[in-house]
């Protein structure tokens, strides 16, 4: 029979292990709480950078674009010039040739390929010089050179304006060369158009 010296050794014994295993239980139960925390902080960071996120795009999508709005009813047939002509000159929408026009700056655009252009996202930035106006072809070419796509410089003798703005369902005509507006109008109408394709 053991002594007692020997009993309560094995007591003390049998004490520290259910002591180590109390304590390895709420080491775990610790790491698992700190985990589920981390879980759930990721989980409501990524809630909250998605709800950043949309809330920023909605607000970039509902601000009011620059230039006059043109009514787009009807408008992406591909089927050439309308008989009765577009609604604004130069067009910022209707029936259109089936060829896109290529990017940059290019002589004077057809009409039907002018919005075809614009339904594709482009912006139009066209100017019309009854005698030669080199300086302002100089700083047009300066603002729309910043774009490797979805710009068109061009000349557009057909409008009463010195500058026309369009892109799909807006125009802003302007007398004299504004860089802010342009740049404005040309960053904030890009790629707003019912087929944005490169």
């Amino acid at each position: 029979m053991p002594t007692r010296e020997q009993r309560e050794k094995k007591e003390a014994k049998r004490v520290r292990r259910m002591e180590r295993r109390d304590e390895r239980g709420r080491q775990a139960d610790s790491e698992r709480f700190r985990r589920r925390l981390r879980m759930g902080g990721y989980g409501i960071v990524g809630v909250l950078v998605v709800g950043v996120l949309a809330v920023g795009y909605w607000f970039v999508a509902l601000q009011p674009r620059p230039g006059e709005s043109v009514s787009t009813s009807g408008a992406t047939d591909h089927a050439g010039v309308p008989a009765e002509g577009y609604s604004t000159s130069p067009p910022t929408s209707g029936p259109h040739a089936p060829g896109s026009p290529a990017w940059g700056e290019q002589d004077q655009l057809p009409e039907a390929l002018q919005v075809h252009g614009l339904e594709h996202g482009g912006v139009l930035v066209q100017y019309n010089c009854p005698t030669p106006c080199i300086a302002l072809v100089e700083q047009l070419r300066s603002i729309t050179r910043e774009y490797s796509s979805k710009v068109i410089l061009a000349p557009y003798p057909n409008m009463s304006s010195r500058i026309a703005l369009t892109s799909w369902g807006k125009i802003d005509l302007l007398d004299e060369f504004d860089r802010e507006r342009i740049e404005e109008f040309v960053d904030k109408n890009r790629n707003r158009a019912p087929e944005n394709v490169q």
